[in-house]
């Protein structure tokens, strides 16, 4: 695996300052996240069932887990490895990542409202362009 730098310490902050927000609605987040991906990328769309739910289910579920391992760089590498392995598989690509970057951010502005600042989404996209690049992608 190539050696990607680890995100600071003040963008993990804001990125578990926006997990923790009072304004923070997961469901609606999900939602909006997997619509603003599906416009972003239709070709990814066929690869998921129709009905989102279990799929909304595993995207918090990973987010809970990643969240908590932001400070154990240990074990966030084996989530992220494991995850990258399954998205592989998938013939996920960086193009996609790229796509799942911006759609996250806006899903995340949405959702945060005033909650959301210039600082969050910059901590966030260098967040998840750490995690791409331990998932072995480019974003």
């Amino acid at each position: 695996m190539r050696s990607v730098p680890m995100v600071s310490a003040q963008d993990r902050s804001l990125v578990r300052k926006s997990f923790e927000s009072e304004r923070m609605d997961i469901d609606a987040f999900a939602t909006a996240f997997y619509a603003k991906f599906f416009a972003a990328c239709p070709e990814v769309r066929p690869l998921f069932s129709r009905n989102m739910t279990r799929q909304e289910e595993k995207l918090l579920a990973i987010l809970t887990h990643v969240a908590e391992a932001l400070d154990d760089s240990a074990r966030l590498d084996a989530i992220l490895k494991q995850q990258g392995e399954k998205h592989r598989k998938r013939e996920v690509s960086d193009a996609h990542f790229r796509g799942f970057i911006a759609s996250f951010t806006g899903a995340l502005s949405e959702t945060l409202g005033p909650d959301w600042s210039t600082e969050a989404e910059l901590a966030w996209t260098r967040f998840l362009t750490f995690v791409a690049g331990k998932m072995n992608f480019s974003a």
